[in-house]
């Protein structure tokens, strides 16, 4: 996995000044189809058709039961659950689910299966995004030299 390295302070404490944390940087966003398909590579009996079919099933299927207010257990995948976003009200009496829950969130519980993650990891510093876009448009200036500068 690839990290980059950046600054952060605390907002309520910036007396304790800045230090230096570690920034996932993603290759890129799978699409279902990609995770299928490299599930596939895992071998399997079933084909990409029923892997699409079972998780749109499986996500009605989970949207419907925590909208009901249920935690859902996915073993080695982990726990699903709903919590509220909401803003306080002066108090009981005056709270209104309406005005005062701004949203239903999902979080996530991970199971054993990502409980070590970090153990299962390789992890390589890279460039911030701000970075590789100054090396890239140095290359380019490089390999295409404008004309007033040829000159």
């Amino acid at each position: 996995m690839k990290y980059t390295l950046v600054m952060r302070g605390h907002p309520r404490y910036p007396e304790r000044g800045k230090k230096a944390y570690a920034s996932a940087q993603y290759e890129k966003t799978l699409s279902i189809d990609e995770l299928i398909e490299s599930i596939l590579l895992h071998g399997s009996a079933f084909r990409k058709g029923d892997y699409k079919a079972v998780i749109s099933t499986l996500a009605e299927a989970m949207a419907e039961k925590m909208a009901e207010g249920y935690k859902i257990d996915l073993a080695e995948l982990g726990k699903f659950y709903p919590t509220l976003d909401c803003i306080g009200a002066k108090s009981m009496k005056d709270f209104d689910p309406d005005k005062h829950i701004k949203a239903v969130r999902v979080h996530w519980e991970p199971g054993e299966d990502f409980k070590d993650l970090k153990q299962k990891t390789t992890f390589r510093e890279d460039l911030t995004r701000k970075m590789q876009k100054e090396v890239l448009k140095a290359q380019r200036k490089q390999a295409f030299p404008s004309s007033d500068e040829q000159s």
